[in-house]
């Protein structure tokens, strides 16, 4: 009999959260279990609520990051596609530069230099010097034959 006190005082000390009443007469011994369903208590129902809120919250996040994450995806991926251009536009510009300082080393090569001119102006000018003692010498020549001819004419003349 002690150990039946025993159990129903540990019945009397514990309290129970739930929206029942408490039951606190001893039952005897020879009465069936009967098991009811408890109703969910605010304990429970506070750890159950927290636990679907913060899964719901968790997938809103979840879904809201990977909206993101796909957003910067393509703005990445766009980026890149404009850089390439830009790095085919900048290769190009490189190979006509290259084109046009090949084309002005082969020029450099052909065109003449400021000594180069000056000697060829020297040249000119003493080959339009000689012309001009040439000429001035069968000009000279020419008013002596002249000369000759009319001379010759007096005498053709005269005689």
């Amino acid at each position: 009999m002690q150990v039946a006190a025993v159990s129903s005082l540990r019945m009397a000390s514990r309290r129970h959260f739930s929206s029942s009443g408490i039951a606190r007469a001893e039952q005897p011994a020879s009465a069936p279990v009967v098991n009811y369903k408890r109703p969910v208590g605010g304990f429970r129902g506070g750890i159950l609520g927290f636990l679907l809120g913060a899964t719901v919250a968790g997938g809103a996040g979840y879904y809201y990051l990977l909206e993101e994450y796909q957003t910067a995806s393509n703005l990445l991926l766009s980026s890149v596609e404009d850089l390439q251009s830009s790095t085919n536009k900048v290769r190009d510009y490189a190979k006509k530069i290259e084109s046009v300082e090949a084309e002005l080393k082969a020029l450099r090569t052909k065109a003449a230099t400021v000594e180069q001119l000056s000697e060829l102006k020297g040249e000119v000018k003493k080959v339009y010097d000689a012309l001009n003692i040439e000429h001035l010498e069968l000009k000279s020549h020419v008013w002596g034959l002249e000369m000759d001819l009319q001379k010759v004419q007096q005498q053709a003349k005269s005689v």
